[in-house]
Order: structure tokens, then C-alpha cells, then sequence
């Protein structure tokens, strides 16, 4: 081979192979709650679950939790024993498994397994192989047949109960690994080969394929499949018989290829004991995911679920699994992708240059400048300070024949300036002076077709490759010395906006015609701490403010609004933001990305669980390119994205009641009915919308009709609680959404029938005739029944006084002895006590923590949550609130009061700061006195003994002389009037607003007030719990 012909073929073997790729998996394992770490076989079922057979047996994966499907020796009706190898599912909902102990079986719908006997199984010798050998490899179906393969037992087929057992002469003719049936030909991968099942002569015929075969693909191009063989990947072509290799480049050193599956014209090939290989059928390219791109290098099985996710089971690691959908930021940070990270945390600046590669610059110690090439991923270092350990700032401004980059630090007279050039590649250090020879210096540079231009106080300046000149066509749009100095600028519709330096013009430049007019003028323009303005049509104009929010100005009214968290954004602190191509306003935050869509006032929220680098973005770091690509830059890496490939396609969630339970016991749903006794008239139940992209964020809404006047919106809440239903018959309806806010609008119902106390029956009132009638004796009769009735009513009463007692017990009896706060407490119990709670907890240093929980349920289980949680709280020593919430969480889930759950907000007084977390508790109220102004702190995080590893998360707010915290439970915005209408958090925000500047005393008066004119005599179903906290002004 010749030195030419050598580099020829190294470089095409590049092109076509890469070693890492930027494929990012979440992992699901024993620390999730999987039975065991060896994930064997995985299954979608047709109600949306996800079944993993392993070492350890059968689990059941909702997105939030597993269920363990144990086996019992003495139980026919359990599961059978076995490592779990095989799952399937036929057209009865039946769901099969099959094992290496070569046992099978399947789960009926109302929960009870049925164990299968394949006789041909038990007459086999293995000839002293390990127990391993034979094991049942897979199940399929089709019509009324059920077709199951060994690893070395041929085929067996399964009709009407009657078994048939089809094998070969040739052993590794009966090593199967996979059953394909297209059109009633079954075909079988073995080791001697791809095999067609002759049904009329009962054997095995040979096909194209003759090396040993493990797996197959979907159909392609209507008649065709893939074939993956030890050394080779085929296409197959069953109506003719035929088979074409597929060339793909590995470096997977012999290995065999095992599993496959097709998904977006890509191969996903297992192989042994080497990791993971995807195939570009279309590009023909393929990637290699080994150790450290992903854990493990055995994989067993492959799956495609309902929303276009790959799940693929390991040898160690449990399940992992990619899905597209939620990979919706191309991501670059210190470590990812693994192939080419960008090696550092913190970046600033940002720019996209003419060749469509993303540049940032390194924001910590011995800085640099990275250039990504937007096609291979790979980065190239520029600048590197090795000996310089200070951070730096970086400003990317571009021109025609490369960029200017600016290098500084805020308060450091050291800066520098750099010129990049295309043709060169590299960057070379000039002067300020050359760039300005004037020494007028420009805050604000444009790059547009039509050239680089900055705006000083002397004139628009244009940029002739080596300086800013002064430009004469420009400046004719002023008149005398009246130059336009600008204080920031925006691009939309086709035109750049300007905005002056006394922030109250805004200028629209026809770049075409070389034209600068004013646009709008207003006041309203001149927002405090605004970081960018975004033009988005004639009559709208966008500010994003550090602090504030999105400020939405009318410059048709000249009116202004301010859009906050209490509208559904997920930070007021914002950064840059731009109009997407998708007519959406894109905003980076302190806590995500997030759009804004004028036309409906919604917003979408982005986090790190949709692909972000981190929560945290910084300012000056972010661009927008000319077909409207997105780059934003934060303290772990960049995200680069186009807002119209943001919103995946996705299919409405599949929704399941999964329990209920009465009084303390669950009850079995596969009737799709629930009977409710009058004497323990208490329901509670559990659901799940069915969708894995990012479980935390699907959202549900329920309603039991019949009873109530409209639907429940409960978030990301998985239950709903119901006590003292009346008699009659109802209909509970849920329904929910996923991660991409797609509602499945039919939902689940399961029916509820609550019976009458025997005393409102049909024959009650039939004995009350009689009664009459018989005078006397009937009249003895109902004393009896009267005295009975009144014995159970004393009894109830007993153990609601009991009950009460125990949450009254758990209260403080005073508030913490604190010159410097002035604290107002208040607690009401329903009609049956609940499990309510605040207390206060008084440190070393004089700083105290204030607590405020509520229990699900009522009665004694409520009050016996909260004495753990009390418990709790003693025995855990001072520590932030979150990560107390975090000790508390496991005591609580291992304690395990099945369905009860506590939730608990903890706030942390000291050193004029309020430090928080919350366990699914309602917003946290804090009025600011300085900027007298009310603001809802929402903090989302599971209730207490919900999920063990949940991490809840802090915050932390200024409370200065003056300010007031209110915590309080949800009984209180969710108390309801005679129409069933509820209070609702936007009246109780109003009223907190009205009130903050008062004493704690009235604030917490005015609150009890507005509940009972709403409730208006009505009975509420929930305790109702406030605590103000206010800092006193103290005085001289």
C-alpha cells in the first residue's frame, strides 16, 4: 500500500466511524428501585408500562417507580421462578414471561399469573450443560398461536392449549435467539443460520442467510429487514429470498453482533461483550458507544417505546435509555460530549461565525478561546493563558473578514484587543488605538450584509478591516452634531432596532436602504436593570430585566406589563432574549430557558432535564444567527438549538388509575369498580400518565363526577383524596399530560359506588312501614337501631377527639422568644382533623427555623405522619432547610406508612436571610418592604416519603426590617364557596399584597376573614394552617 493510499483510507474510515458521540442515557437501576442490576429482557406493554425481566424476577416501571413481581414457591398464582429472559403480550392482554429455568407463564389482567408445562421442556436432556442452556429466549404472537424459542430447544408453538416442538438435527439449528412473523412465515435467528418454519411438513428450511443469526429489525422498504449476524450485518429480502451485506466499519476486534432495532433510519446494533454500534443507514456513517460514553459493554436487549425512546438492557447497570425527544439542546460542557468536551465550566461570550461554528470563551482560571465545528463536533483552542490563573471576559464581535474579540475583566484596567481572520485561522493582538483612531470607542458594534458599524458620540462609524471610520451615508439620517449613541440593539422581522442611550428612543435601521428613522419612544423604555430589548411586531416591544421579569410595553397605548412568576415564568432574573423562528420570544434565565408566546401568553420552561447545561445562564454570553439558530452560554457549558426543532412530536401519555384504597385497604381494579362502605367513607387514588421523557413534569387534573363542578388541576401531583362522599354513584376521571404538555383528554374513569349507612337503604325504609304498622313492636325496634346508631356516633366522635387531641399535642405553645420577629399563627381543623402542622425550632445562635406541614389523609394515620415528621425535625441537627427535607425524606420512606405522604415547607431565619425549601407545599409569600412588593417563591419538589433519592432544592431571599414571609397549607386556597368555586391562589395573593404592610396580627386576620366570607357557611374539607413571620423596624 502506498503512503497516499494509506492516508486516502484513514481518512475515510474517519468519516465514516467515530468512537464517541454525544448520545447522553439516563440510567435505572437497584438505587431506583429495580430489583436487580442484570436487566435480561425489556417490554412495552400495550398500557404503556415498561416491563424488565432480570436476575432477580419481573419489575414494572412507571416513570416514577418500580413494582416487583415476586415469586412464591407455594403460590400458583405468583410469577414463575426464574431469571426472567423472555416477555411478550398477547391480543387478551395477557402479559408472558419465560425464564432460564426454561419456565413460562403470563399475567392476566386482574393481577393473578398462570403458570405454563412445556412438556417438551421437561423431556429434554441437556446432556449436562450448564443450567443456562436452553433457557426460553422469546415469545411472540400471532392470531390465536403463541410461539416461544429456546436457546437450544428449538421452537414451540402453542394453539388452544395442544403443544407442538420443532427442532433440527443440526444443535446450533436449535439455538434460537429471536422469532420475526411477517404474514404468518415465521422466521427464527440461530446459530446455524436464519430459518423459515415449514408448518405443513413441521421442519426447518434454510434461507439466504447461513452464518449464525441474533437478532432482527423492523420492516423496511415494505418487504425487507435487517439481519444481524456474528461477523455481518444484512438486509433481508423475504419475498425473494435474497440478502445484501451492509458495510459497516467497527472497531469491535470479532466481536459478534447480538440485538438490533431500527429507529430514524439508524441501526442500534449490540455487541458482544463491546458495547453499542448505530448505523446511518441513509448516511451510511456509523459511531461506537463504549466505556466512558456509556457504562457498560454487555447489552441483552433493545426496545423502541411509544415515544421514540431506546431502552436498552444491561449487564450491571439496569436499564439505560436515549431518547431524542428530550435531547433537545445540542449540549457542550466540561465533559460531554466525551469525544470532544469543551474541558471547562464557565463560559462567556458567544458568537456563531459566517461557516456556522459556535465560538465562547473560557470564564475561569488560565482562559482561552474555544471555536466548535458545528458538523464534527470537534473544538480548537485558541489564546490559552497558561500562566495567567485570573478569570477573564470575553466579547466576540464580527466582521467581514473574521471577528474583533475583546478580552477584559469588570473593574480591571488590564483588557486587550484580538483580531481573528477566516483565511489565517488564527488571532492576532492589535492595537486600540488602530481600531479607533480617534480614542472614541464604541459600546455597541452591529455585523449585519452591509458591513460592521459602531455608535459614538461622534458619529456611526464603519469598520474598512483595520479601523472604524467615520460614515457619511449613515450620518445624514441626523441632523447637525446630533449623533445616535446607542445602549443596545435588536434584530427582528427583517430589520435592526436601536436602541439610544437614554433608553427612551427606539431607532429602526433599513439596513437595504441604509435608512434610520425612530420607531417608538416611551418612557417605559427606560426599565431598570433591562439586559435586552426585543421588538416583536409593530404594536410589541419585550424587555428582559434582571429582577423584574419580562416587561411587555404597547406602543400602540404606551402602556407596560409586567410579566412574572406568577405568570408562569420560571425566574425574573433574565438574560439576552430574541424572537425565534417559531414566533416565540426565547429567554435565558437564572433558572433555565424558557419561550414566551405573546399570542397566548404561555410559557414553556426548559431545564437541566431537558438537555441544559445547567439551571444558571450568564449576561453578554448568548446569539442568535441569521436562519434564527440559538446559542446560549452558562456556568457548566453551552447549548446551541433552533426554537422550531424544539417541541418534539409526541404521542398523548397513556393514563392509569394504578390503586385506590378504602379506608386502609387497597382494593383491586380490574373490575374497573370500586365499592365504598358507608362506615369507612374515605378514597384515596393513585395515577400515572404513562410517559418516561421526564416524568417530574408531566401534569394531571381529576374530577369525580357526580360530585364535583369541574375538574381538579393538581400539577405534577400523582392522587387525589376524598372523605365522606354521599351516598350514590360517581365516576372518578383523570386525566394528564407529558413533559411536551400533550394531554390525553380521555383519561381514565374507574366508577365508585358509595353505599348508604343501612338506616337510608330501600329496606330500611320497607322496616320503617312496617314499624308503623306494628306500632309497638316496631317502635321497640327502632329505639335499638337509634341507640346502635348513637353508640357508633360516640365512638367516631371518640376517635376524632382522640385524633384531634394527638395534632393539637404536636403544636407549639408558644412562638419563638425573638425580639427582632413578630410572629401570628393560625389553625383551623375540617370536620374530621387532619394532619396539619407548624412548629418552630429556636438555634444556639438566636436564628430559629419555622415549619409548616400538611399530612395526607385524616384522622389518626395523618396524626401519626406527623409525629414522625416531628420526630424527625428533633433529631436532625442545624443544617440548610434542604437538605434537612432530604434526611427527613428517607426517615419518612423508610418508616413506610404506604400511600401517606408529608408535605413540608422549612424556613430558616438568620442573619437577615430566609433560607427555604419545600416538599410540594403551596407557594412561600415574601413582601419586600424596600420594593413593597409581594412575591410568590414557588419551590417544586415531591412530598416527603414520596421518591428516596428525591434532591430537594434551596432558596434563599434578603429578609430586611419590615419584610413578611407567609407559609401556609393549601387548605386555604383551596377552600371552596357554596357554588364549589375555589379561593384560589390569585385572591390570596391579592389579599396578602393588600395586608403585608400591617402587623402580622391583621395580616393573618384578614387572610381568616376572606376564607369565611368565601366559604359563606360552607363546611371546608381541609385543615386551614397559617404562619407570618415579619422582621421588626427596630427603633432608636
Amino acid at each position: 500500500m502506498t503512503r497516499l493510499t494509506f492516508i486516502v483510507s484513514i481518512f475515510l474510515l474517519n468519516l465514516t466511524f467515530a468512537q464517541n458521540t454525544s448520545y447522553k442515557f439516563d440510567y435505572y437501576d437497584i438505587s431506583n428501585g429495580l430489583s436487580q442490576n442484570r436487566a435480561q429482557a425489556i417490554f412495552q406493554a400495550s398500557d404503556g408500562y415498561i416491563y424488565v425481566g432480570s436476575q432477580g424476577g419481573l419489575d414494572r416501571f412507571d416513570g416514577y417507580s418500580f413494582n416487583y413481581y415476586s415469586h412464591n414457591p407455594s403460590d400458583s398464582t405468583t410469577v414463575p421462578f426464574g431469571w426472567v429472559s423472555a416477555i411478550g403480550e398477547d391480543s387478551q392482554k395477557n402479559l408472558w414471561v419465560g425464564t432460564t429455568q426454561k419456565t413460562l407463564g403470563y399475567l392476566k389482567p386482574d393481577g393473578s399469573w398462570k403458570r405454563i408445562r412445556l412438556k417438551g421442556m421437561e423431556k429434554w436432556d441437556r446432556d449436562g450443560r450448564s443450567w443456562w442452556w436452553g433457557f426460553i429466549s422469546d415469545i411472540k404472537f400471532v392470531n390465536d398461536e403463541i410461539f416461544v424459542s429456546s436457546n437450544g430447544n428449538g421452537l414451540f408453538v402453542i394453539k388452544n392449549g395442544v403443544e407442538k416442538h420443532y427442532t433440527s438435527n443440526k444443535k446450533e439449528e436449535n439455538v434460537i435467539s429471536e422469532i420475526k412473523i411477517i404474514n404468518n412465515r415465521v422466521f427464527v435467528a440461530t446459530q446455524g443460520g436464519m430459518l423459515e418454519l415449514d408448518t405443513i411438513n413441521g421442519s426447518f428450511k434454510k434461507t439466504a442467510i447461513s452464518s449464525p443469526v441474533s437478532g432482527f429489525s423492523k420492516i423496511v422498504d415494505l418487504n425487507k429487514f435487517y439481519v444481524s449476524s456474528d461477523k455481518n450485518i444484512f438486509l433481508y429480502n423475504y419475498e425473494n429470498n435474497s440478502s445484501r451485506n451492509i458495510n459497516i466499519n467497527t472497531n469491535k476486534r470479532n466481536r459478534a453482533y447480538r440485538k438490533i432495532s431500527l429507529h430514524d433510519n439508524k441501526l442500534w446494533i449490540l455487541n458482544e461483550s463491546y458495547g453499542i454500534t448505530i448505523y446511518d443507514t441513509i448516511g451510511k456513517s456509523s459511531v461506537e458507544l463504549t466505556p466512558p460514553s456509556i457504562k457498560d459493554t454487555e447489552h441483552f436487549d433493545i426496545i423502541i417505546d411509544r415515544d421514540n425512546a431506546i431502552w436498552v438492557g444491561t449487564s450491571s447497570y439496569g436499564m439505560m435509555k436515549f431518547d431524542p425527544g428530550k435531547q433537545k439542546f445540542r449540549l457542550f460542557s466540561k465533559n460531554f460530549p466525551s469525544s470532544n468536551p469543551l474541558g471547562f465550566d464557565v463560559g462567556w461570550g458567544a458568537t456563531i461565525d459566517k461557516n456556522g461554528n459556535y465560538w465562547t470563551g473560557k470564564a475561569e482560571a488560565y482562559g482561552e478561546i474555544v471555536k466548535i465545528d458545528r458538523k464534527t463536533g470537534t473544538i480548537k483552542r485558541y489564546l490559552q493563558s497558561n500562566d495567567d490563573s485570573r478569570s477573564w471576559f470575553w466579547n466576540f464581535r464580527k466582521v467581514n473578514d473574521g471577528m474583533i474579540v475583546w478580552k477584559g475583566y469588570p473593574g480591571r484596567a488590564e483588557n486587550a484587543w484580538y483580531k481573528y481572520r477566516y483565511d489565517t485561522d488564527k488571532f492576532k493582538k492589535i492595537s486600540f488605538f488602530d481600531l479607533f483612531p480617534d480614542s472614541v470607542a464604541a459600546g455597541n458594534w452591529i455585523f449585519d450584509s452591509g458591513g460592521t458599524f459602531s455608535f459614538t458620540g461622534k458619529g456611526i462609524k464603519a469598520y474598512n478591516g483595520s479601523s472604524f471610520i467615520f460614515d457619511k451615508e449613515l450620518n445624514k439620517n441626523f441632523e447637525n452634531d446630533q449623533f445616535l449613541r446607542l445602549s443596545d440593539w435588536s434584530k427582528s422581522n427583517g430589520y435592526i432596532y436601536l436602541l439610544n442611550r437614554q433608553q427612551s428612543t427606539i431607532y429602526k435601521w433599513d439596513v437595504q436602504k441604509q435608512k434610520i428613522e425612530p420607531f417608538f419612544e416611551s418612557n417605559h423604555l427606560r426599565q431598570s436593570d433591562r439586559q435586552s430589548f426585543i421588538v416583536y411586531n409593530d404594536s410589541l416591544v419585550y424587555l428582559t430585566t434582571y429582577g423584574f421579569g419580562l416587561v411587555e410595553i404597547n406602543s400602540i397605548s404606551n402602556t407596560k406589563r409586567f410579566i412574572t412568576v406568577s405568570d408562569g415564568l420560571p425566574s425574573q432574573h433574565l438574560y439576552e432574549g430574541y424572537k425565534g423562528n417559531d414566533n416565540s420570544i426565547w429567554i435565558a434565565s437564572n433558572y433555565g430557558i424558557f419561550s414566551y408566546n405573546p399570542r397566548d401568553k404561555s410559557v414553556k420552561s426548559f431545564l437541566v432535564a431537558d438537555g441544559l447545561q445547567d439551571f444558571e445562564f450568564n449576561s453578554n454570553s448568548s446569539y442568535q444567527s441569521k436562519d434564527g439558530e440559538l446559542m446560549f452560554v452558562g456556568i457548566r457549558g453551552l447549548n446551541i438549538f433552533y426554537p422550531k426543532d424544539i417541541f418534539p412530536k409526541s404521542n398523548p401519555p397513556q393514563i392509569v388509575i394504578q390503586s385506590a384504597i378504602i379506608g386502609d385497604e387497597s382494593i383491586n381494579l380490574n373490575s374497573n369498580k370500586i365499592n365504598v362502605p358507608w362506615y369507612d367513607n374515605k378514597v384515596v387514588f393513585d395515577f400515572a400518565a404513562l410517559s418516561y421523557r421526564n416524568p417530574s413534569k408531566n401534569q394531571y387534573s381529576y374530577f369525580m363526577d357526580g360530585y364535583e363542578s369541574d375538574w381538579v388541576y393538581s400539577g405534577n401531583r400523582r392522587f387525589a383524596t376524598y372523605t365522606n362522599l354521599p351516598a350514590g354513584e360517581y365516576n372518578f376521571k383523570v386525566k394528564g399530560s407529558n413533559n411536551d404538555g400533550i394531554w390525553n383528554e380521555e383519561g381514565a374513569t374507574i366508577n365508585v359506588k358509595v353505599y348508604p349507612p343501612p338506616w337510608q337503604t330501600w329496606w330500611a325504609y320497607l322496616i320503617y312501614v312496617i314499624s308503623i304498622l306494628s306500632m309497638g313492636y316496631g317502635y321497640s325496634k327502632y329505639r335499638e337501631r337509634s341507640q346502635l346508631k348513637q353508640l357508633e356516633d360516640e365512638r367516631k366522635q371518640s376517635e376524632l377527639d382522640a385524633a384531634k387531641d394527638l395534632q393539637e399535642s404536636m403544636l407549639p405553645k408558644t412562638t419563638p422568644d425573638n425580639k427582632e420577629y413578630s410572629i401570628e399563627t393560625f389553625i383551623r381543623s375540617s370536620t374530621e382533623v387532619g394532619g396539619d402542622y407548624y412548629d418552630f425550632f429556636t438555634q444556639e445562635d438566636g436564628s430559629f427555623y419555622s415549619v409548616c406541614g400538611d399530612a395526607t389523609g385524616h384522622g389518626t394515620t395523618a396524626g401519626m405522619m406527623v409525629s414522625i415528621t416531628k420526630a424527625g425535625l428533633n433529631g436532625i441537627p442545624s443544617l440548610p432547610p434542604n437538605e434537612i427535607l432530604n434526611r427527613l425524606n428517607k426517615v419518612v420512606k423508610k418508616v413506610d406508612l404506604g400511600i401517606i405522604r408529608m408535605s413540608l415547607n422549612i424556613v430558616h431565619f438568620k442573619n437577615g436571610t430566609a433560607t427555604m425549601a419545600n416538599a410540594a407545599m403551596p407557594p412561600i409569600y415574601h413582601y419586600s418592604a424596600e420594593k413593597k412588593k409581594v412575591v410568590e417563591i414557588e419551590i417544586v419538589n415531591l412530598p416527603l416519603g414520596g421518591l428516596l433519592n428525591e434532591e430537594y432544592e434551596l432558596a434563599e431571599i434578603k429578609f430586611d426590617e419590615g419584610d413578611l414571609l407567609i407559609q401556609l397549607s393549601d387548605g386555604l386556597p383551596e377552600a371552596p364557596n357554596p357554588g364549589g368555586e375555589l379561593i384560589d391562589y390569585k385572591r390570596l395573593f391579592d389579599c396578602i399584597e393588600q395586608n403585608a404592610m400591617k402587623s402580622t396580627k391583621d395580616v393573618v386576620e384578614s387572610l381568616v376573614e376572606m376564607a369565611e366570607e368565601w366559604l359563606d357557611g360552607n363546611i371546608n374539607p381541609d385543615d386551614i394552617t397559617i404562619v407570618a413571620t415579619k422582621k421588626n423596624t427596630l427603633k432608636e
